[in-house]
């Protein structure tokens, strides 16, 4: 009696379903190696940034002030160092003196400095603000905006008061006059007359296309004696 062999193979529904599985684990290595190349490439960011400051403290230290430029290459003048960044990445730099307007005062001489690449940034600033009044603008955040979109946003900074007996909080927004270029930032923080620190999250939204500006801005309510002072600021594209 012959009997006939049982033919062996896949049938269409598991090699659907193989395909299926094949797509998710590859679609799982894509996001996961997309956040290590982010990962790394915000580590190198912090690397270059910690090393240029780095130069910049030891520069005040030797001199009692911080450089007036770190781009003066390649034979800096005796207030200046040349400070080349890695490839790909550029960066702006600003030395702060004491005093400036009533309405962005530098309480001690400062910098604030912005790295960036394709794809990230981060902006420091050891700059103690405060103003005359309960309004003060602290750096005009459009020209980062500009060139990586509208997208999600972290800033964090330290803030304090001179005076919260008739209000507490402070609003953190865009403003330029009466508008700014951008919006998508309003967040009212608490504060005391201690140093407090905070994160703010926020997506940025177009506002005024014909305004060049979006300064961050801090308000504690007019007549209320609501100053705020703000130090040791930090802005970067969100986790």
């Amino acid at each position: 009696m012959w009997v006939k062999n049982k033919q062996v193979g896949f049938t269409i529904v598991e090699l659907l379903i193989v395909v299926v599985v094949i797509g998710i684990l590859s679609a799982i290595v894509i996001v996961a190696y997309s956040g290590i190349q982010k990962n790394a490439k915000w580590a190198s960011l912090q690397s270059e940034t910690r090393s240029i400051l780095n130069k910049v403290e030891i520069f005040r230290v030797d001199n009692n002030l911080y450089p007036t430029s770190i781009v003066d290459c390649p034979s800096p003048a005796a207030t200046n160092v040349c400070l080349i960044p890695a490839s790909g990445k550029s960066y702006s730099y600003t030395s702060n003196t004491v005093g400036g307007p009533g309405d962005m005062i530098n309480v001690v001489p400062s910098y604030e400095f912005t790295l960036m690449d394709d794809n990230q940034f981060f902006y420091t600033s050891s700059a103690e603000k405060t103003a005359s009044s309960e309004f003060m603008q602290y750096v005009d955040l459009a020209p980062v905006i500009n060139r990586y979109g509208l997208t999600k946003y972290q800033l964090s900074f330290d803030i304090k008061s001179a005076n919260t007996a008739t209000n507490s909080t402070v609003r953190v927004y865009f403003q330029n006059g009466s508008t700014a270029r951008y919006g998508g930032l309003q967040k009212d923080v608490n504060v005391t007359t201690s140093y407090s620190h905070h994160v703010v999250t926020f997506t940025a939204a177009m506002n005024d296309s014909a305004v060049a500006a979006s300064m961050l801005a801090f308000y504690g309510t007019y007549s209320t004696g609501n100053i705020p002072t703000v130090k040791n600021l930090q802005v970067q594209l969100a986790p």
